[in-house]
């Protein structure tokens, strides 16, 4: 369906549990995935409180994914944009194994997003942390079971 269909287990509607580990703060949220641009993309909607909780805008992050698939490089370009923050994320994903794995660098870090553990109902997603090229720390967690 898109690009090299890494992506394609994940279109749908999902219920998140997101655990932040610095802060020990824990939250449902909703994420929904879905293809885009005759087949060459996936957008998905990430939703931290869940739609459902009632909280002030503040307080509620929702962001916007474009995934693209570009067949010259033969990985996904990404970028995320988030609406609480106004930052704006960038990385480059491609299959390692089982797992998914987006990676940008940072000045003095390397950044990693990995969706692992994927199944037709479930699946979890971590971001993890390397500065100045030492060990690999997590500190955000996932799981999400399909709605």
């Amino acid at each position: 369906m898109n690009g090299d269909g890494l992506f394609d287990p994940l279109i749908g509607t999902w219920r998140t549990r997101i655990h932040y580990l610095t802060s020990g703060r824990e939250v449902d949220g909703d994420w929904e995935f879905g293809p885009a641009l005759d087949g060459r993309a996936v957008l998905d909607v990430w939703r931290v409180p869940s739609a459902t909780v009632p909280v002030p805008d503040a307080d509620r992050e929702v962001g916007l994914c474009v995934r693209i698939w570009d067949p010259r490089l033969r990985l996904w370009r990404f970028t995320f944009h988030s609406t609480a923050t106004t930052t704006v994320i960038s990385m480059y994903a491609r299959a390692i194994g089982s797992e998914i794995i987006l990676e940008r660098a940072v000045a003095d870090r390397i950044e990693r997003w990995v969706f692992s553990s994927i199944l037709p109902d479930t699946f979890a997603w971590r971001s993890d942390v390397s500065v100045r090229g030492g060990e690999w720390s997590t500190v955000q967690t996932l799981t999400a079971r399909r709605t």
